[in-house]
């Protein structure tokens, strides 16, 4: 089997730090199409128009809208309630709002991402779908 003919998944990575973007996007390259936005509006405008098979997406965005409204768009209006959804924070989020997130994402993690974290979370999310689809 040609490896050039393997359709990686889609992964959105939502983040406005750089340094974290190219963490991110060093530590999938090989394995998935990853493609960053830096702000809620862009990624919600790519979710409309773009399929895609996971999204990681940093609670504390800059801007107008943070995470969490991405995270309830993604869930709510733009109708995508099976798409994974990691969600990723570099701060202290009480428990009761990480409860939160937890039930509303697919999984959590606490930066500094750690690459073998990162890759197992991705795999069990993308596992869980193909198990569901099935």
């Amino acid at each position: 089997m040609n490896v050039d003919n393997i359709i990686k998944k889609k992964i959105l990575v939502v983040e406005d730090n750089s340094e974290t973007q190219l963490i991110i996007k060093v530590n999938l390259r090989d394995d998935y199409d990853v493609e960053i936005v830096d702000n809620a509006n862009d990624a919600l405008e790519l979710l409309k128009k773009k399929h895609f098979d996971l999204v990681i997406l940093d609670v504390n965005l800059q801007g107008e809208e943070d995470g969490k409204a991405v995270l309830e768009k993604i869930r709510g209006e733009l109708n995508l309630g099976t798409l994974p959804v990691i969600v990723t924070t570099a701060y202290d989020l009480k428990e009761e709002d990480k409860n939160i997130l937890m039930k509303i994402s697919n999984a959590y993690i606490e930066k500094p991402l750690e690459k073998e974290n990162l890759l197992a979370s991705i795999k069990k999310c993308l596992k869980a779908v193909d198990r569901a689809a099935n």
